[in-house]
């Protein structure tokens, strides 16, 4: 069920992840391991589905933010 909060949480995601520069290979990779992962989890523990979205929400920034740091280096 779509409602404002997870509307305001994807939005900031793409917007977090779509800045001025392309992002590198890793935090793509990281990115998406992420979000997955943290969204995989959440279900397994039995989330509701609004809480699944946001936690895949905030594992895809949090994996960009390390890929992006592994790009860097």
């Amino acid at each position: 069920m779509l409602n404002i909060k997870n509307m305001l949480v994807a939005g900031a995601t793409i917007a977090l992840m779509s800045g001025c520069s392309q992002m590198g290979p890793e935090a793509k990779k990281g990115a998406v391991v992420g979000g997955v992962g943290a969204a995989g989890v959440t279900a397994l523990v039995g989330g509701s589905a609004s809480s699944v979205a946001t936690a895949a929400a905030i594992g895809a920034v949090a994996g960009g933010v390390y890929g992006d740091s592994k790009d860097k280096k």
